[in-house]
């Protein structure tokens, strides 16, 4: 399975994700976490360092991993022809949840045997006026085009805050999205307008509310009034959670006055059938291809499609 968490900033959608890391970790799944988020909270909130260093946009580290993705597939042409839909292809190597997979040992930090967190990376001073987060996030999109999970598999990612996810192929990789909201106007109206853009990427089937910070049955009644729907589940206000934060250390399940939310949005999960998605990702791919700064820099890349 396959989830992002995403919504406005602020609405406390990194520490839900943190949480909900926990809460898999706690069941015995083995869990890909992976901060996506150009501020970077995710992986500091489970205990790992991020560095620009380890960071997958990293030249070398993004250089690295095309390199083992593209394998021996010759319809991508080499590793600088990769654009962030290129899709896998015959000879192309995957990556999976084993703790021995070369990706996961060369870009991830081992929480356990189970558990391993990367991080895409944020902006760095030399980016300054130069630079665009949406380049930074392809190699996450390569990566999860090439990913492969066993049964009980989780991956976990930490989206950039709003709706960046439909200017790149983000919003068509996961087997649902968790869009956290507050019981605010503006909280309100970044999920719904996520929603909207769901409907036109036609996902709006993966898309879960998940309601956060309420304090009563007011907040909840205003998060269903305002957003026409039931929320997959509901975060309370948790003066433990927020105590633990105060005093610097990391959001823990035992922090929670109860874990049921995180086990109702386990359940709530279900697998995107294979080919609904790569034809989607077809799709993007080669709707991105007709670009002309693609054109101009990788040649027609809609060669990298194996013929159907």
């Amino acid at each position: 399975m396959k989830i992002a968490f995403t919504g406005k900033g602020g609405s406390g959608k990194s520490t839900v994700a943190a949480l909900f890391t926990g809460h898999l970790r706690a069941a015995g799944h083995r869990v890909l976490a992976i901060d996506a988020d150009v501020n970077v909270h995710l992986a500091p909130l489970l205990g790992v360092t991020a560095t620009a260093g380890a960071a997958l946009s990293h030249p070398d580290n993004t250089a690295a991993v095309r390199r083992h993705l593209l394998g021996s597939n010759t319809l991508i042409g080499g590793v600088d022809r990769f654009v962030a839909t290129t899709p896998p292809g015959p000879g192309s190597r995957t990556v999976t949840l084993d703790p021995g997979d070369p990706v996961l040992a060369a870009h991830a930090a081992a929480l356990d045997e189970r558990t391993h967190v990367m991080h895409v990376g944020t902006y760095e001073p030399e980016h300054i006026g130069g630079g665009c987060y949406h380049g930074h996030l392809a190699i996450l999109e390569n990566l999860l085009s090439h990913l492969e999970t066993a049964e009980g598999d989780w991956v976990v990612c930490d989206m950039v805050a709003g709706t960046d996810a439909f200017a790149n192929s983000l919003h068509a990789q996961f087997d649902a999205i968790a869009v956290v909201v507050e019981p605010t106007p503006e909280s309100v109206s970044v999920a719904r307008r996520y929603r909207e853009l769901a409907g036109a990427a036609g996902i709006a089937d993966l898309v879960a509310f998940v309601g956060n910070k309420t304090a009563d049955d007011v907040d909840l009644d205003y998060l269903r009034r305002e957003l026409g729907a039931e929320p997959v589940a509901v975060l309370p206000l948790q003066a433990g959670l927020r105590r633990a934060r105060q005093a610097g250390k990391r959001p823990a399940l035992t922090d929670l006055d109860d874990a049921a939310p995180l086990r109702l949005l386990a359940g709530h999960v279900r697998p995107v059938a294979a080919g609904r998605r790569a034809d989607r990702l077809r799709e993007l791919h080669i709707r991105l291809a007709q670009k002309q700064w693609v054109r101009s820099r990788h040649g027609d890349v809609t060669d990298q499609l194996t013929l159907r």
